[in-house]
């Protein structure tokens, strides 16, 4: 839900205090998304991976709630979000698959389960609004579907009636998001608790969030704001993308705002090795490894505008797929933190160095199948086909 982010580089130059995962930060809840248990020796976890199906992760918008979410008719020279007039049958009928095409996702659902009442269009109006504010939307939706679910291709859909209606990728995958963000009822599972100190970390605010300082370190350093534990984060990336190839969300802003992004690469170095002192031995940490990380995920997409376009952006919602291609957009966050060993070698917690750290980490479990649930989108069965390689 962002249009950039700069990384931040900045880090403290503190000794940290021992700190091992507390209740709300125990990595081996993971194990429900990973179908295996959390390994923690040290030495065994690959120091980079990502993710085997490079199909995964893949850019989109966060489908803006102001501008009517997956009801906006992106794909129009004309969107009118909100404005705009819905179409009967007989005008259906009459439109090329060129015209069909400039209607928004919500409105191409509907006509392919020849819903002329367009429930889903209207459900989805109706929930938003063109006051709500620049950032919100289904970020948490795009992140877990794109980490769920292979890039979608472009289908044409025929429904009862003989109307051919053409989906775009960024069509389904609108849809897709909207599904797993309210639809969805797989098994959910999160580390880290949810700040709601305002402010940014230097220099990752955007143009958008104006002015927006470091909360004062009262805030910054409420056990909420502090988290996720640098040793379950460490756990986690290196599980799920260097053990069992499963992508999950990170939301990325240490502070109030959330921005969920699917994580799908990491590389990390060992610095140095530190010395413990004798209240750290005695609280069971033998080695400590200072780690710097670099995690990569799935960035958004902007919807077209000339201005964008002429300053050499690729990276637009797309009728075609965009993996392996310019426009899909990555981006990474610079992580510093120390990792607490036992004498097995095994994690047992940790401290951050950088100011930059994740707020959360969490994931659900892919659905076997689409379901209706607060929005109808069970037909998405018939319309999501993944990309083949």
């Amino acid at each position: 839900m962002k249009k950039l982010f700069v990384l931040a580089s900045v880090f403290v130059a503190s000794s940290a205090m021992a700190e091992k995962w507390d209740s709300a930060n125990n990595p081996h809840y993971f194990k429900i998304i990973a179908d295996g248990e959390m390994k923690v020796e040290f030495r065994s976890l690959p120091l980079a991976a990502k993710l085997l199906d490079d199909r995964l992760g893949w850019s989109e918008s966060y489908w803006p709630s102001n501008k009517g979410g997956i009801a906006y008719r992106w794909n129009s020279p004309n969107p009118q979000p909100f404005e705009y007039r819905l179409l009967k049958k007989e005008e259906l009928k009459k439109m090329t698959e060129a015209q069909l095409s400039e209607l928004s996702p919500a409105e191409l659902y509907d006509i392919s389960q020849a819903d002329y009442r367009y429930s889903l269009t209207k459900k989805v109006l109706r929930s938003l609004s063109p006051n709500d504010l620049w950032w919100e939307g289904i970020c948490h939706g795009w992140s877990q579907a794109a980490s769920n679910y292979a890039e979608p291709d472009r289908v044409v859909i025929t429904n009862k009636d003989g109307i051919r209606v053409p989906f775009g990728s960024s069509d389904v995958k609108g849809l897709l998001s909207m599904h797993d963000a309210f639809n969805s009822k797989g098994l959910y599972t999160r580390i880290g608790d949810r700040c709601a100190a305002q402010g940014k970390v230097p220099g990752e605010a955007s143009t958008e969030d104006g002015h927006a300082p470091m909360p004062e370190a009262r805030l910054a350093n409420l056990p909420e704001c502090s988290d996720v534990n640098a040793g379950a984060f460490h756990v986690v990336l290196t599980n799920m993308i260097g053990v069992y190839s499963k992508g999950f969300v990170a939301d990325v802003d240490r502070f109030n705002d959330v921005w969920n992004q699917p994580v799908v690469a990491y590389e990390s170095a060992v610095v140095e090795e530190l010395e413990t002192s004798l209240a750290e031995q005695k609280k069971g940490i033998d080695k400590k490894v200072r780690v710097q990380t670099i995690m990569t995920y799935g960035e958004e997409l902007e919807f077209f505008t000339p201005e964008s376009a002429a300053e050499g952006n690729l990276n637009f919602v797309s009728k075609d797929p965009v993996t392996s291609t310019a426009s899909q957009a990555f981006k990474s966050k610079n992580y510093e933190y120390i990792l607490e060993l036992d004498k097995s070698g095994n994690i047992t917690g940790g401290s951050w160095i950088s100011v930059t750290r994740p707020d959360m980490l969490w994931m659900k479990k892919k659905d076997e199948k689409f379901r209706d649930g607060r929005f109808p989108l069970e037909g998405l069965n018939r319309i999501y086909k993944p990309i083949t390689r």
